[in-house]
């Protein structure tokens, strides 16, 4: 059997651990997820979609999204605009991940409750 240098060694079980560490924290992560989104197309009591009032949503939206993607929701050299296309093209599943876990440059929301996130996706939708 062939003998590895204890640095060698070393080097790979630290690879191995930080890929178990990181694998661990991606399942725990799209656990919390499947669990927040079932949770949420329970509430509204059909069609998988909660209604809220549509100023929550704009109330959430200034406070929360505005100083980057623009009062009118135009966008900005570093965040883009967040117009129907756009916000179409995402499931609602994907725009939960992004605002409560952040993507790229835009940081996490986490502190959003599931009421607000709703309600900011039903304003990002159009929705009532």
């Amino acid at each position: 059997m062939p003998r590895f240098p204890q640095r060698l060694l070393s080097r790979v079980l630290r690879h191995v651990w930080i890929a178990l560490v990181a694998a661990l924290a991606a399942t725990t992560m799209l656990a919390a997820c499947k669990t927040d989104s079932g949770s949420s197309a329970g509430a509204g009591g059909g069609g998988g979609q909660v209604v809220v009032n549509s100023d929550a949503g704009v109330d959430v939206y200034l406070r929360s999204c505005s100083r980057c993607h623009g009062s009118n929701r135009e966008g900005a050299v570093d965040a883009p605009a967040l117009d129907t296309v756009r916000i179409s093209s995402l499931g609602d599943d994907a725009l939960r991940m992004t605002i409560s876990y952040g993507k790229g440059r835009m940081p996490a929301f986490g502190a959003l409750t599931q009421t607000q996130v709703d309600a900011l996706i039903n304003y990002l939708r159009g929705l009532p």
